[in-house]
């Protein structure tokens, strides 16, 4: 005999088995653990099936997933287009909180900086540094360094460019700047 709890996990695990299985690996990139994680979030139903309220099953199924997927995704390195995807992925169906949307932001920053240490002559690093991550102005900028104004915002303008040309952003680059940097220095590339 089929309890409740038998019914609802066969007929939702056949309904929305494969929109699952396609979230959990445009996320995680890996369909072995894309499947796991569909795996885990029914095994968590269904050991917890009595004492959960489930109004919308397909919603409630999307958001145990996701929540699964970021979990595994913690301690992963990604590389700039893995990153990006999932970024894409999980903005599409629904916003990131808080902390979800940080980890990103963290993620895709470290990105940058290790890119523009492999590319960025050293005094255009050191520059770029001082205007991004360390948020100082062009002026401060220049009165460390005792360079011009002009030396900085052509240094800027050389290190957007090559970073640019030597990431693999399959998102709008102008987009993501604004994004991680919304100090608008790179506007003058952009027109």
């Amino acid at each position: 005999m089929h309890t409740a709890k038998d019914k609802w996990i066969n007929t939702h695990y056949h309904l929305h088995w494969d929109v699952l299985y396609q979230y959990a690996f445009t996320i995680l990139r890996d369909e072995t653990l894309a499947s796991d994680v569909v795996q885990e979030v029914f095994i968590g139903i269904w050991n917890n099936f009595d004492g959960l309220t489930i109004e919308n099953a397909k919603a409630y199924l999307i958001t145990s997933v996701k929540n699964k997927s970021l979990y595994y995704l913690k301690n992963v390195p990604f590389n700039t287009v893995q990153l990006e995807s999932v970024y894409h992925v999980l903005t599409e169906h629904e916003l990131l909180t808080y902390e979800e949307e940080n980890l990103f932001k963290d993620q895709l920053l470290q990105l940058i900086y290790n890119k523009a240490q492999e590319v960025l002559p050293v005094r255009c690093l050191e520059i770029f540094n001082l205007r991004f991550y360390k948020h100082h102005s062009y002026k401060e900028i220049a009165s460390k360094l005792a360079i011009s104004e002009s030396t900085v915002e052509n240094q800027i303008s050389k290190a957007l460019k090559t970073l640019k040309s030597n990431l693999p952003y399959t998102l709008d680059f102008y987009f993501l700047l604004l994004y991680l940097f919304p100090t608008g220095d790179y506007y003058q590339i952009i027109m």
